[in-house]
Order: structure tokens, then sequence, then C-alpha cells
């Protein structure tokens, strides 16, 4: 399982990638963006958090927290 990062998603705007990831945080039905099949919890049992998702097809992990660090410019795009 491979953490996404930003510049790995098919989005073309700052605008389309912050509404992914407030879908992903109000827990709504997000579709992974690399290969289109859905989404869901990587905590489910453990912490109930909203944070982390993953694609079961292409298994890979959304951490948003990651990501939203890597759209702002912060120390995740090292």
């Amino acid at each position: 399982m491979d953490r996404v990062r930003l510049e790995e998603l098919k989005m073309d705007t700052r605008d389309e990638m912050l509404r992914f990831l407030k879908k992903l945080w109000k827990q709504e039905d997000a579709e992974c963006p690399m290969c289109g099949n859905r989404l869901e919890l990587l905590h489910k049992k453990a912490k109930k958090s909203n944070c982390d998702w993953q694609c079961k097809s292409c298994d890979k992990i959304f951490k948003t927290i990651y990501l939203l660090d890597e759209l702002n410019g912060g120390i995740g795009n090292e």
C-alpha cells in the first residue's frame, strides 16, 4: 500500500482538490481519482478517523492531512 502524493492525482485545480478532501472529511461517497472505484475508510474500528482512506482496487492510501499539507506547500512537499 502506497501513500498517494499530490502530483499523482488527476486534479486540475486547487478548488477541485479541496472539494475532494472535504468530501472525504464529511465521509461522503468518493471515487478514487486514479481508478474511479469507491474509497473506503482505512481505520474503521481502531481510530474511527476520517482522515485516511484506501482504494482497494489500486491499493493506494489517501492521507488527507498530508495531501492538504502538500497543497499548501508545507513540509509534505519534501
